[in-house]
């Protein structure tokens, strides 16, 4: 059976952080490989330190855009992250990106800090997990800034299937998790049908997003395969071919032999 790779996930929120029982079973399970994805600098450090733990579990160091509220110096905050993203087990720089679900109050603050985060990955040559809820336009516009420098995947992706294509011709993956598996994802949906197979990626964001028939529940990597099931089944491909090319679609991402 061919092995997923959970692309995103968080093992260090209080739902999930410290259950090695479970990380234990998900590992001899359909499922090869986990990046845990960090939220802010002190979170960087706590998903470097789990996937020190584990052989296949990866981590990333980032700002989330919600964090904004908390930072009143930007460059310093940022500047945080370099030790992190030295790590050994650290394949990429996120979650960051733009977040005007909740309120545009922040959204200058949010597009600098991005900003500041993406010409980082460029410095340090590595990919990028963007974070886009209800801001597509800024979202493009700054990743567009950064063509030829910065590559990386949108994770849980919402946006339209016109945007998916610009992307894919910038060179970056698109990941889907289990809220496409949801009666009202029809976006989601056709935003699938215009990536190509090596371009796709699954992830949970587990804790949250647990994919049909189990939302609702507390998500986690064992519950992937429902996710990837459903979405190669929009694309008509066989659900072994799938799972083979995601997981090496993600090894190519994040430069994991």
């Amino acid at each position: 059976m061919a092995k997923l790779f959970d692309t995103h996930s968080h093992y260090t929120d209080e739902k999930l952080f410290g259950n090695e029982e479970l990380l234990r079973e998900i590992f001899a399970g359909d499922i090869g490989y986990i990046l845990t994805a960090a939220v802010n600098a002190e979170d960087s450090e706590k998903c470097a330190a789990l996937a020190s733990q584990y052989e296949n579990m990866f981590a990333s160091a980032g700002i989330h855009p919600e964090e904004i509220e908390k930072i009143s110096d930007i460059p310093a905050e940022v500047a945080k992250l370099e030790r992190y993203l030295a790590h050994e087990k650290c394949v990429a720089l996120g979650e960051i990106g733009l977040d005007y679900y909740w309120e545009k109050a922040y959204a200058a603050e949010q597009k600098k800090l991005f900003e500041r985060q993406m010409a980082l990955a460029a410095e340090a040559n590595l990919p990028v997990i963007i974070h886009d809820r209800e801001a597509h336009g800024d979202t493009f516009d700054i990743i567009k800034k950064y063509e030829g420098k910065v590559t990386g995947v949108m994770h849980c992706y919402s946006g339209h299937a016109e945007m998916v294509r610009e992307y894919v011709k910038m060179g970056w993956y698109i990941s889907f998790a289990g809220a496409i598996t949801f009666k009202n994802a029809q976006k989601a949906v056709e935003s699938t049908r215009a990536v190509p197979l090596d371009r796709i990626l699954v992830e949970t964001d587990c804790p949250y997003l647990a994919p049909v028939p189990k939302r609702g529940k507390t998500n986690h990597s064992g519950f992937l395969h429902y996710t990837a099931e459903f979405t190669a089944g929009v694309l008509g491909v066989d659900y072994e071919a799938f799972a083979e090319a995601t997981t090496a679609n993600a090894k190519k991402l994040f430069k994991i032999q």
